[in-house]
């Protein structure tokens, strides 16, 4: 208690050295002389200055006379500022009273108003008031927080919303395999009747394995979409688990599915079309042209684009850590070798499937849409360093028509030296 009142008395000291010494101070008369004597210096090397512009054909004569008007102007309004700034006695002492006053009243003030509006007699004890808000839980850290929830739940292990929350906290601190065994439990409760939570569970359930959607969290997809076929989330997963299984086809579904259930011309439209030509084209199936040019030119009427695969090559697999940053760009097929556009992933991203457009450029002046063919480079860099480093595994592709439909087959293999 002692220390809240040490601080609330320095706080009002500080606003009280804010507030008192300007109604106390009295401008002296050797300043106000010392700044008119200043002002005059200033005005006589300006219009000196201006004198020699004159003559030097810099200025006409007409610009002459309007800039001396707007200095003697200027000298003027500063003189008479002076002289309205200086204080009579009878302003001193009623500034001097004032001060007394607002010295007085505004500590007596602050403390009742604090007693009324603030926490009350508890706010004046603020030692007696911290365990009241540890109580309501409105303190401390996330990891805090799920240290509450999981007592919670040793008390209450039915609680199926309390599950929920205790995956969806560890899923956002990166702990992936308690998060997918808390909507395990979670999904057993409601009896897996909840699509959205075994989507939940799946995506869990396969970063914890790496990524890998193979087994029990494909499994989990399938059931999703059995009781909810249009959730976007388990189609979206059953995308991906069918992409790394090779299996096409089933990937083509869940594709066009998607499309369908995203607005036209919205950002996951443009690149769920982009995923379409993409295995339209593997499986050697015809592909429409006003898909490919939508595709192409995403939401940005006339913005140039280009997307593929970027692959790691599997001799160099174990050259590279998940967490390497991987770095996918473009650049000029003959010209600067500057990257036109670029963007920052990681290896834990790989297989990855890109789109480079105008709106990732480095330079205004210098973007895909300048440029009818490019190569596509990627390198895996140990340091993040933009800069390639001895070390660094790199790749490319190309020389390559822009806005080609998504033809890119990158494959990281070889080792910068």
């Amino acid at each position: 208690m002692m220390v809240f009142w040490i601080v609330a008395a320095l706080l009002l000291v500080a606003a009280l050295l804010f507030l008192v010494p300007p109604l106390v101070q009295k401008v002296q008369g050797k300043d106000v002389l010392a700044r008119d004597e200043l002002n005059a210096t200033i005005f006589k090397d300006q219009l000196a200055e201006l004198e020699r512009d004159l003559s030097a054909g810099i200025v006409t004569k007409e610009q002459y006379d309007i800039a001396r008007h707007d200095l003697e102007r200027s000298f003027l309004q500063e003189a008479e500022s002076g002289e309205e700034k200086e204080q009579s006695q009878t302003d001193r002492v009623v500034g001097r009273a004032a001060a007394v006053v607002i010295a007085l009243l505004i500590p007596i003030f602050a403390v009742v108003l604090y007693g009324k509006l603030g926490a009350g007699e508890s706010g004046l004890h603020p030692e007696d008031a911290k365990p009241q808000l540890q109580a309501e839980g409105h303190d401390g850290t996330l990891e805090q927080q799920v240290r509450k929830l999981q007592d919670h739940l040793q008390a209450n292990p039915d609680d199926a919303e309390g599950w929920v929350m205790l995956g969806r906290s560890y899923y956002f601190l990166k702990q992936y395999g308690p998060a997918s065994e808390s909507f395990g439990r979670a999904s057993s409760l409601q009896q897996d009747s909840s699509a959205e939570l075994l989507a939940d569970y799946a995506d869990a359930l396969a970063m914890a394995n790496g990524r890998n959607m193979a087994g029990r969290p494909y499994e989990l997809v399938k059931r999703a979409l059995a009781i909810e076929p249009e959730n976007q989330k388990a189609l979206w997963l059953g995308g991906t688990a069918s992409y790394q299984a090779q299996d096409f086809e089933t990937t083509l579904d869940y594709w066009k599915r998607l499309l369908q259930l995203f607005p036209e011309g919205s950002e996951n439209y443009v690149q769920m079309q982009r995923n379409i030509v993409e295995i339209q084209q593997r499986l050697g199936m015809p592909v429409d042209a006003e898909t490919v040019a939508s595709a192409a030119q995403g939401d940005g009427a006339g913005q140039a684009s280009i997307s593929g695969v970027v692959r790691l090559d599997e001799t160099l697999a174990l050259e590279a850590s998940i967490d390497d940053t991987l770095f996918v760009f473009a650049r000029a097929a003959s010209g600067p070798r500057m990257p036109l556009a670029i963007l920052r992933k990681t290896v834990k991203d790989l297989p990855f499937t890109f789109t480079l457009n105008d709106a990732m450029a480095m330079n205004p002046a210098m973007k895909l849409s300048n440029f009818q063919q490019v190569v596509i480079g990627a390198r895996i860099s140990k340091s993040g360093n933009a800069m390639p480093q001895p070390g660094d595994l790199k790749g490319s592709f190309g020389p390559v028509n822009v806005n080609a439909p998504g033809n890119v087959e990158l494959i990281i293999d070889d080792v910068v030296r």
